[in-house]
């Protein structure tokens, strides 16, 4: 029974870039070369040791993997060739199926995600309305609408998105999630997102949008008129 390995070390070892977990032996070199280091909470070289370990909940719910900028510094250096960015990765994919996901680093993860799937290209604006409708944080929407205009007066932003010529491919390179052993946890009722909060989008961006072409219409005016 002591060869017996713990069920989450047999979930990563079945995922991207976790076939070689149990071969870390801790040299840090992926620490060491990580440029979000200060940013973490455990680290690359702590987050593979705690896998080691089958400690499933301090994993997922960290924040570390959600910090990576997949650079792959780690990986490229790993004396082990360890895939260390490909397991964070599969970290975060693991940690949003099964609920864990629940910070507002996560949801921004999430959103910028979504947004780049669906066009194939990041459009800021949805970017923007994905993560603070996911987060529930209305008043801090509202409070990026002068800013928008601002960049929309300046040609820094555009009203349509720009999508790439072949979308099946984007497709084919973010296929659904695979279903996993473990039944996710129950999100708290906070967390779970219905038609209302987009809903209050798509109102809140069709007035953006107006206010806007407004401010806009009067500046040009004022600039002819002087």
């Amino acid at each position: 029974m002591a060869d017996v390995l713990n069920p989450f070390v047999v979930e990563m070892m079945g995922m991207p870039g976790g076939d070689k977990v149990l071969q870390c032996y801790q040299c840090g070199t992926c620490s060491g070369s990580c440029p979000v280091i200060e940013e973490m909470e455990y680290g690359p070289r702590r987050i593979m040791h705690l896998i080691q370990l089958g400690e499933k909940e301090k994993v997922l719910s960290s924040k570390d993997m959600w910090f990576c900028v997949s650079c792959y510094s780690c990986a490229n250096r790993c004396p082990r060739d360890i895939q260390i960015t490909d397991v964070m990765a599969s970290l975060r994919e693991l940690s949003e199926h099964q609920g864990y996901a629940t910070d507002r680093e996560a949801e921004f993860g999430q959103a910028f995600a979504n947004t780049l799937k669906h066009h194939g290209r990041l459009f800021e604006p949805e970017l923007m309305i994905r993560y603070y409708l996911r987060t529930m944080d209305i008043p801090g929407l509202i409070s990026m609408i002068p800013l928008g205009m601002q960049m929309l007066l300046k040609n820094k932003l555009s009203f349509l998105p720009e999508r790439i010529k072949t979308p099946e491919v984007m497709h084919a390179m973010c296929p659904e999630p695979q279903e996993h052993a473990a039944a996710p946890v129950s999100r708290p009722a906070a967390q779970k997102k219905g038609w209302l909060p987009w809903l209050v989008g798509g109102l809140l961006m069709v007035l953006g949008a107006g206010l806007s072409g407004i401010l806009w219409g009067l500046t040009s005016r004022r600039g002819k008129l002087l």
